[in-house]
């Protein structure tokens, strides 16, 4: 992303401001490389948007939660899928430590 680059963040329509992590890194042929999400917790459905902002253009992503009672049948799946992104986000956050010892 361009270095004038920053993200917006939504939650039911709600700019948010805790919560949020950002993580960027230079890469050699001088692009920059951004990340960021949100550690929330919902107990009704919610609408997270995220927007990322520059002079060069913006881009939108936008998610929906649906929050489903504890007793559902679904809810080991959904413990599984979420252990497993958590895995995902703790091994980037692993990665990008890494490169920036590297550079």
């Amino acid at each position: 992303g361009p270095d004038d680059s920053y993200f917006v963040w939504k939650k039911n329509g709600q700019k948010m401001r805790a919560c949020i992590t950002e993580q960027s890194h230079m890469l050699f042929d001088g692009r920059v490389h951004v990340l960021s999400w949100v550690k929330d917790s919902v107990s009704e459905n919610t609408e997270y948007k995220c927007s990322f902002i520059s002079k060069v253009g913006n881009a939108t992503s936008e998610v929906h939660i649906t929050v489903e009672d504890k007793d559902s049948a679904g809810q080991d799946g959904w413990t599984k899928e979420f252990d497993t992104w958590r895995s995902a986000i703790s091994e980037h956050d692993k990665m990008m430590q890494n490169w920036r010892k590297t550079w």
